[in-house]
């Protein structure tokens, strides 16, 4: 094991000096600085060629966090798992202190199963993605909502989307400049619209407190939900249609910058097809007299109240208008060494998704890319993205044929728990081509 582990080093230190004076296959050229003599190019080490065909099967990211709980609060200690035998703890006690931020629920997951790309020598390249699915949700319950007493007006939000989506994507060269474009079709499978409302106000006998919660909540799709196995409608008429563009100056020859603009609604989707569901309960303390509980008596009808008729009802009759998140992010590529061999990736955007209580956000974050020969490509990073903070760990093997590409994240909204597990991403990856 010691001579295979010795090997593998001096293997990647190898593929570090080939790689210490080119450019990455796929990067620009970068722009002549003047000088009174011209030097002569340097000679060209050894870096693994980009594919010309490839065939990317069965990627994937899968996420899932919150920002109140991490894993302490369930399980034991190291050495408390020796003592007692046992992984998980008996009870869990958590402060009312730690619900003051807020509670907030996020998942998501990106499957593609099946992309086409070909790439001609890095000048220009075009692709296929097909049929790749976008899963995202999030459930948001504000401070106010969680203090000790509530607070009147309170919303709890809750939103998730389906989105399935075939694309061209493509770049080509404009000078120095990279251009990417991507028009995409996309398909909302489900929607979410759902507004539930808590308040309280003084008891209607002028004492106490009434507690009521209104509840409005659809649930839109691209079928019928009481027959599933079935599309609903005209699926063509249900389609929408964005644009994801990029653009890449080498502005320097070790200082790249950059911005992509994703999803650019130009056609609008829409859903006729949904479910709802919607009442109001409420509790009224004023209607309750202590004195005839503890002699035996009951609480009053008018003290409290639902809806006896709470039946999922079903419609084919909506118009629902759907666009996918917005993002803008600048970034800057340094090369403090002149070379991709290190990278450091600043970042800085905004967001827009109608799916979160405030439907604005900002993005960025900074990741340090580490390039061998095109080979082993491996990037850690801190950044912000979809209302997340996220630490993530990727890994890229490259032997031209094929191309294993998986990676780990630990997220949530909350930066600190962020590093305690509070959320947790995994994705994966396999490319075929030459």
């Amino acid at each position: 094991m010691k001579k295979i582990f010795a090997v593998f080093i001096l293997f990647f230190i190898s593929l570090s000096l080939w790689a210490q004076d080119e450019e990455a296959p796929g990067e620009n050229p970068s722009p002549e600085i003047p000088t009174l003599e011209k030097e002569p190019a340097p000679k060209k080490k050894f870096a693994m060629k980009n594919r010309i065909f490839e065939v990317s099967l069965a990627n994937f990211d899968i996420n899932i966090s919150n920002n109140t709980f991490v894993p302490g609060d369930f399980i034991r200690s190291s050495g408390d798992r020796k003592r007692t035998g046992k992984f998980f703890k008996d009870s869990i006690s958590i402060s009312s202190n730690v619900f003051s931020k807020g509670f907030i629920f996020n998942f998501g997951a990106i499957i593609k199963p099946v992309s086409l790309n070909f790439n001609w020598k890095d000048n220009w390249g075009v692709g296929l993605d097909i049929g790749h699915i976008n899963v995202t949700g999030n459930v948001t319950l504000s401070k106010n909502f969680l203090s000790v007493g509530g607070a009147s007006g309170e919303k709890v939000r809750a939103g998730a989307a389906v989105f399935a989506d075939f694309g061209i994507p493509s770049f080509f060269h404009i000078y120095k400049f990279k251009i990417k474009i991507r028009p995409s079709i996309f398909l909302p499978m489900l929607y979410t619209a759902s507004n539930i409302t808590y308040s309280q106000t003084v008891g209607s006998a002028g004492t106490g407190t009434r507690f009521q919660v209104n509840y409005n909540m659809r649930v839109y799709s691209a079928f019928d939900m009481q027959n599933p196995g079935a599309l609903h409608g005209n699926v063509v008429k249900n389609l929408g249609f964005d644009l994801s563009l990029g653009a890449e100056y080498p502005l320097f020859n070790w200082l790249d910058i950059g911005v992509d603009i994703t999803n650019i609604p130009l056609f609008l989707a829409k859903l006729n097809n949904y479910m709802g569901l919607d009442g109001e309960a409420f509790f009224d303390s004023s209607r309750i007299n202590i004195a005839d509980l503890i002699s035996g008596g009951e609480i009053p009808d008018d003290a409290y109240g639902f809806p006896t008729d709470s039946e999922i009802r079903y419609y084919n009759n909506g118009s629902k208008k759907i666009y996918r998140p917005f993002t803008m992010l600048s970034y800057v590529k340094y090369r403090p060494f002149k070379t991709p061999i290190f990278t450091l990736i600043p970042s800085l955007g905004f967001s827009f998704n109608p799916l979160y209580a405030r439907h604005a956000s900002f993005e960025g974050g900074l990741s340090l890319q580490l390039n061998l020969a095109n080979i082993f490509i491996h990037t850690i990073g801190i950044n912000y993205n979809d209302r997340k903070w996220k630490n993530n760990i990727n890994f890229i093997l490259n032997f031209r044929a094929v191309e294993l590409d998986f990676g780990v994240s630990f997220q949530s909204s909350d930066f600190v728990k962020s590093f305690r597990g509070a959320g947790l991403g995994v994705n994966a990856g396999l490319k075929l081509g030459w």
